[in-house]
This record gives C-alpha cells, structure tokens and sequence, in this order.
C-alpha cells in the first residue's frame, strides 16, 4: 500500500464494562477503539483495534453526597457510558461510598454490588446458557427436583445483569417462577431459597421495582418468613424435650445417640433456613448490613410505611423501637431531623400507647426543649399529637402551656404558629386557667386579628377557631371574648367560609360552647344573628355540623322563647315538608283559606315526631322540662343527652372540637416540602 492512497481515518469508539478502582473512589471504564485507515474510494486499506481504559476519579463522593445525582453526572460527562447503564453506575458509586478501609488501606479486593452470598444447592454441573432460558422454563412444570435445577440455572443467569434485560421481557418464565414460588415454596426450602434470590437479582435495580411488585414477591416473602419462625420455634420446642429427656435418663444411651441425631438435623435445617431469610430479607446484600447508616435509611422508611396504617401503629408499642427513635432523634443537636425519622415518629405519636412511651422519663421535657429552641415545625407536629391523647400525657404538658402561648406571634414562622396552636388547643383541661393566658400572652387581639378573611393561610385561621372553641369552655375566658368583639369577627367568617365544612363545623363549636355562658349567650342570641345561622344549618348534609347545632339551639331554646319557636316551626316545616305542600297546593287551588294560621301548627303538637329528642310524638312534655334552670359555671345544670355530648358543669368529657374529637394526624412526608 501506498502512502499517498490512504486518503481517510475511520475512528470507532465501543463501551465496554464498568468497574470500580481497587484502591480509589474511582470508576473504571473498559473500551475499545477500532481505528480503520479508508481509500480513496472508501474501501478500508488498514485496521487496527486497541483495548483502552479510563479512569473517572470522584474526589467529591462522602457519605452525604447523593449517589443519583452523582450518576446522573457521570453518565452526562462519560460519552462512554451509554445511558442504559445509568443504573450500574448508581450501584458502583454506592458501593465506593460504603467501602470500608481496613489497617488504613482501602480494599484491594473488588466485590461487585450484585454479588450473592453462595448457598448450598446453588451450585450445578452445568454453565447456564441464556439462549436455553426456555429449556429451564420447562423444568419448572416438572417435578420437585426438576423444579430446582431449572430455578438455580435462571438464578445464574440473573446473577448476570447483561441478562436481566431479557429475563424482563419474558413474561413465560417470570409467570412461571412466581407461580412455582406461590405454590411450591412449602414443599422445599431449596426451590423457595432460589427462586427468592432470583427477583433479589432484578430487586438490585430501580426499573425493576414493578415487576417484583406485580408478582406479589413482597408478600410471597412475608408469608416465607413467618412460616420459617414458627417452624423454628417448633424445631426448639421438640429439641428441648430431647434434652430433658437425655438428662432425666443420663445412662440411657440409645436416648442419647437419638437426641444427637436431632441435634445434628436441628443444625442442617437451621443452615437451610437462615439461607432462606437471608434471601427473604436481602441481608446477604453487602449495602444491607445492620451496622451501615444506609440500612438504617432504608428500615426506616418501610417501618414509615407500616405506620400510615392505624392497625399497626400500636404494634410499635411492644418493641423497643420507641427508645431507639428517641435516641435517634437527640444525637441529632441542633442539626435538622431527617424527613424519614420525623415522619415516622409523628405517625407513631398518634397512638396513645406509643405517646405515653415517648413521655417516660423526660421524653417530653427533652422534645419540647428541642422544638422550642429550633422552632421546628415537624418535631411541634409530633409533640401535637401527643398531646391530643386523654390521660398522663396530656396532663404533662401543663407545665408547657406558658412557653407554648409565647410562641403564638405574627413574627413566628406560620407553620410553627400552626403546631403551637393545635397543641394548645389540645389541652382541654378543667384545671387549666385559660384567662390568666390569654391576658398574659395578650392572644386575644392576636385572634381577633387572624379571624379576618385572608388576614393569614386557612389553616392558621382554623387553629384559631379551634382554640377559641377551647378556651372558651371557660366562663371568665368566654365573656372576655365577648367583650372584645369576637363573636361578629367570627360571624363573618362563617360568611366567607360557609363553603368549607371544617371551618362551619367549629365555628358552630364556637357557639355551642359560648351558650353555656350567661354573658356571651345574650350577646348570641339578642347582638347577632348567628341562631339563625344555626337554624339554616340545621339540615347541612354534613352530620357532624347538624348534630353540634342541634345541640346548640336546644339550649337557645330553653332560654329565648322566640328563638324557641322558630326552631320548632322550622323543624316541624322540615320533617313534614311534603304534607305542607300538599295542603299548601289545594288551598291555593280552591281558595280557601289556611288551615292554621302563622303559628298554628305550633299549637299542634301531636304533629310533631320526636327527632330532636327532646319532645315526644305524643306532644307531653315533662314539668321539670322547661322549669329546671340551667346554666354552666353558676348558672344551673343541664344533663347530657343521647348525642353524646356531657354538658354539664366543668366535666372534661365534653368534645374536643366541633367533631366530638380530634382524629389522629397521619403525615406523609415528601424531600420538597417541610411539611
């Protein structure tokens, strides 16, 4: 060949594998560079091929950095690294961030992240061959032994993340080793030890997540482990019975050589069955170690996930994970929580036995001292649903109401505002002195303030409503109130938001408590209009909202006949609305005149049924009914009624709020918002 006929260079670049570097946080790139000299009429004159590598040095990569975003990178910059493999980088720059470094040195030894641990039965005669997946699949339809052969040789080649792509797109042989799983894992310890190492393989990456969840192989393996430590304990029981038999009888020799026989086959099924929990559980995963901060990540936000559930939030109570997430929480000083561990114990505080564990000692003083320190609205959600528990708990934080109420400022962070309110809100205490509080603090210009429409967000304005509705269980407190012009502020708010059944619900709660007070039961009934907002919001389709005013304008009744009556004649025009109608209709009809007059129907109390509870079908009522005065806080007694609410005098078991309680605050955490 001539010089002067090379007339062009054709240079080819071609990925190879990924690796890490044995002694550096470092990638390793393999590639080849094919360089092809071309003709002048392009036909290739000369080529050659030369393997190339390419190291990728993170100097960056701690213990914080996030390993995604790493990746992300890596792939972006390495024109070498096909995006395909974002998820191989994502798991080697995991493993370099976890290497330990032993005398000082870092490993030598590379293990690859997918490496599984070998376990008896995994090894066979023969080389797994991707192309003869089929032939495997066929196995499983086949006897026990079959079955396990043809498990073990897809397992090798799962074991090979060049062949998960494939292994995906055959749904025949997934169908088949989840069925065989579903069905058969009683059978052989074995069979169910390998196929679970088999979706352990695909469960290494994130796009397989849905696969193994389609397949149900998290339940599949719940119901393997739980059936492992019942065998368990039964293989215990049967080998202590040998024991005391053999020391009972020491000299018997045939007993003797009889518990060593179960002995040693007590050891082989032990062997088996950590073999198979540790493929249930993925501890044979080197990342998953107890000890590694990443694990603990991990627990954490699955035992997150158990707590959403209100059916498994008392099961934390017998475990010693309360002590453990209190500890977790103060070695963290002043820096912030992670979102996982304050998620988890905010959920896990709704439960009144898990509250009460989080109090013992100075659980509470500890978590207080904190919150109000950092003004962490999170660990104030926490100490929030703690509080909202009758019992112990609640009584402790009476030593806390003054700090809490300093808290409540326009200059504080709302979301802050919002956790200190609710909390207080909580303490529906008879012993607590509300007025000396509020005058204090000076909280009630603060209220009147927040009362305005769009003076602050809505959930502000309902935490205010809510302690108002609190606060005023108090007499004193109640006429401060109303002295100071809140009952019109709150009526117009009830205005603006008449929409929003929350806002409705305790705004009524509002009302309901203050009518227990003389001073502010006149300013309701003779100053403002607010019975016959009641009255319309008699028949709301909400039934929390009917039942509170109905309660409500009973005890108006008994003290303002006008608005007495009108609450009959609207109830009686309510239940018998179509019988009106009809009388209504014909009189218009023929022209004759009304068969009562105004209030006549009210002279008829035969007609009315006995839906308030309060009058009988029969129209009697007892004398005591309307002669017995009543009041609360000196102004009488009145006995609780079948709605459940007690009314009378400075009794606790009065509702919490508007809906009788205060439901359980589940949270949900995300990584972009503080809430």
């Amino acid at each position: 060949m001539q010089s002067e006929d090379a007339r062009y260079l054709k240079r080819k670049v071609k990925g190879g594998s990924l690796d890490v570097h044995p002694t550096e946080k470092a990638l390793v790139v393999q590639y080849e560079v094919e360089a092809t000299i071309l003709g002048e009429t392009g036909d290739e004159m000369l080529g050659d091929r030369k393997k190339c590598q390419k190291i990728i040095r993170l100097k960056s990569l701690n213990m914080n950095t996030d390993i995604a975003a790493l990746a992300r990178k890596v792939v972006e910059e390495c024109k070498l690294i096909h995006p395909s493999k974002l998820s191989e980088v994502e798991q080697l720059l995991f493993y370099l961030q976890n290497r330990k470094k032993a005398s000082g040195k870092a490993e030598k030894r590379v293990v690859k992240p997918r490496d599984l641990t070998p376990f008896e039965g995994m090894e066979i005669d023969e080389e797994a061959n991707i192309n003869k997946v089929e032939e495997y699949v066929e196995l499983l339809y086949e006897g026990m032994e079959e079955k396990v052969k043809g498990a073990t040789l897809i397992l090798h080649l799962a074991r090979n993340p060049d062949n998960l792509e494939e292994l995906l797109q055959n749904e025949t042989a997934l169908g088949a080793l989840a069925r065989v799983l579903r069905e058969d894992w009683k059978q052989s310890v074995e069979l169910a030890t390998t196929i679970i190492y088999v979706f352990f393989c695909f469960s290494s990456f994130s796009q397989f997540h849905g696969l193994v969840t389609h397949y149900k192989i998290g339940a599949l393996c719940m119901n393997v482990i739980e059936h492992e430590l019942k065998r368990y304990d039964l293989w215990q029981d049967e080998l202590q019975k040998k024991t005391k038999t053999c020391e009972d009888d020491p000299d018997n020799q045939a007993l003797r050589k009889e518990h060593e026989k179960a002995f040693k086959k007590y050891q082989g099924l032990l062997v088996k069955q950590e073999q198979l929990l540790r493929a249930g559980l993925m501890c044979s995963n080197v990342f998953l170690l107890s000890g590694d901060e990443n694990h603990k990540q991990m627990a954490m936000c699955i035992l997150y996930h158990i707590s959403v559930d209100d059916r498994f939030k008392s099961m934390f109570a017998y475990t010693d994970c309360i002590p453990q997430l209190m500890k977790m929480l103060f070695e963290h000083g002043e820096e912030r929580i992670d979102a996982e561990l304050i998620s988890f114990c905010i959920n896990l505080a709704a439960n009144k036995k898990n509250a009460q564990l989080i109090c013992e000692g100075n659980g509470l003083k500890m978590l207080m001292k904190r919150a109000l320190k950092l003004k962490d609205p999170l660990l104030m959600k926490m100490i929030r649903n703690i509080s909202q528990h009758d019992g112990p708990p609640k009584h402790l934080f009476i030593d806390y109401v003054g700090d809490l109420a300093a808290q409540i400022s326009p200059d504080e962070n709302e979301e802050y505002v919002i956790e200190c309110l609710g909390t207080l809100a909580n303490l529906t205490i008879a012993d607590l002195d509300w007025e000396l509080v509020l005058k204090e603090y000076n909280l009630v210009p603060y209220f009147k303030d927040r009362l305005k429409p769009g003076s602050a967000e809505d959930d502000l304005i309902l935490e205010v409503v809510i302690m108002i509705g609190t606060v005023s269980m108090d007499d004193s407190c109640a006429a401060m109130l109303a002295k100071s012009g809140i009952i019109p502020a709150i009526i117009e708010l009830l205005n603006a938001q008449q929409e929003d059944d929350e806002f409705v619900c305790q705004i009524v709660y509002v009302f309901y408590q203050m009518v227990f007070h003389q001073a502010t039961r006149e300013v309701i009934i003779k100053e403002t209009q607010a019975p016959a907002y009641l009255i319309d919001l008699m028949h709301d389709k909400n039934a929390e909202i009917r039942k509170v005013c109905d309660n409500t304008l009973d005890i108006i009744a008994e003290y303002d006949e006008e608005w007495g009556r009108k609450t009959q004649r609207e109830k009686f025009r309510w239940h018998n609305s179509q019988w009106l109608e009809m009388v209504e209709s014909r009189q218009m009809e023929e022209g004759e005149p009304f068969m009562y007059g105004e209030d006549g129907e009210m002279d008829r109390p035969d007609l009315f049924y006995s839906t308030d509870g309060i009058t009988p079908a029969s129209g009697a009522v007892s004398p005591d009914f309307f002669s017995d005065p009543y009041a609360q806080n000196g102004d009488g007694q009145h006995g609780g009624g079948a709605d459940g609410f007690d009314l009378t005098t400075g009794t606790s078991s009065r509702p919490a709020t508007g809906f009788g309680f205060r439901p359980d605050e589940q949270f949900f955490y995300d990584y972009t918002s503080s809430r």
